[in-house]
């Protein structure tokens, strides 16, 4: 396979991956936020902390974040 076609393919393959993240990331963090306002406390800090966490992720491998 050409390198610059399997390049081409694992930054297109990034940047899908890096899409889902954060948009799941947005999710569980809704979820979380949630979870907090319902006085669910130790359930709501962990999403609320995943969500954050698979929001950065995915905006960092997207190339949104700076390195």
């Amino acid at each position: 396979m050409n390198t610059l076609v399997l390049a081409g393919f694992v930054e297109v393959f990034r940047q899908i991956i890096g899409v889902i993240l954060a948009l799941s990331g947005l999710g569980v963090l809704l979820m979380g936020v949630i979870a907090l306002s319902d006085k669910a406390w130790r359930s709501g800090a962990v999403a609320t902390g995943l969500g954050v966490a698979l929001l950065v992720a995915g905006l960092w491998l997207v190339g949104a974040l700076p390195v």
